[in-house]
């Protein structure tokens, strides 16, 4: 009832526009590291840990993937990064969570069973997070058909493969899945974490 994390690598996700924020939110700093440092740092039990992003980004101990299909969001990042690996699973998270903890990826990979293909979150206020999930390289067919279909969103894929929902809000406060989108959601972050960060 469960897949070992020494079978899975990792990927976060970075290579959205981020039109909202007006900047690579993958290289907003908080406590003086980047984004991508800070998952880093968070996810240092994966090997290998991929970052999918379409343009050169700082991360050092990265595997930088590309889209195999440009245009396709957060969907082609992760299609880039299990085509690349060779591991049996992968954690993928974006790069804009600054609450991100650890313990996620062990919740989910302690309930994965074997039957799933994916295991992705559900909230304390009910709402799913399918960008912090695990995924099974064998579901590689269906999402390369999702992507020549022009199907963009998680939840396209998820209906073509067995998965599961973990309910983490026993677990984890609701904030580990609180994601930058905007200027405004940055400034929270940093009061959030009381320091004072260079404009």
């Amino acid at each position: 009832m469960s897949i070992a994390l020494d079978k899975c690598g990792a990927v976060i996700l970075a290579g959205g526009d981020s039109r909202r924020m007006g900047r690579c939110k993958a290289l907003l700093t908080i406590e003086g590291k980047t984004m991508v440092e800070r998952l880093r740092e968070e996810l240092g039990d994966f090997d290998p840990i991929y970052l999918a992003a379409n343009s050169p980004l700082p991360g050092e101990g990265l595997i930088r993937v590309e889209d195999v299909y440009p245009h396709a969001g957060p969907l082609g990042g992760l299609h880039a990064a299990l085509l690349a690996t060779g591991r049996e699973a992968l954690f993928c998270v974006p790069c804009d969570l600054p609450n991100f903890t650890r313990r996620l990826p062990e919740l989910l990979a302690r309930s994965m069973p074997h039957w799933a293909q994916a295991v992705i979150c559900r909230d304390q206020g009910l709402r799913l997070h399918p960008l912090c999930g695990i995924y099974r390289r064998s579901l590689l067919p269906q999402l390369e058909e999702c992507l020549s279909q022009g199907r963009r969103r998680v939840m396209d894929l998820l209906d073509k493969v067995p998965y599961t929902v973990l309910d983490v809000g026993q677990e984890l406060p609701r904030e580990v899945f609180f994601n930058m989108n905007t200027p405004q959601d940055y400034q929270t972050a940093l009061e959030r974490f009381r320091f004072v960060e260079k404009p």
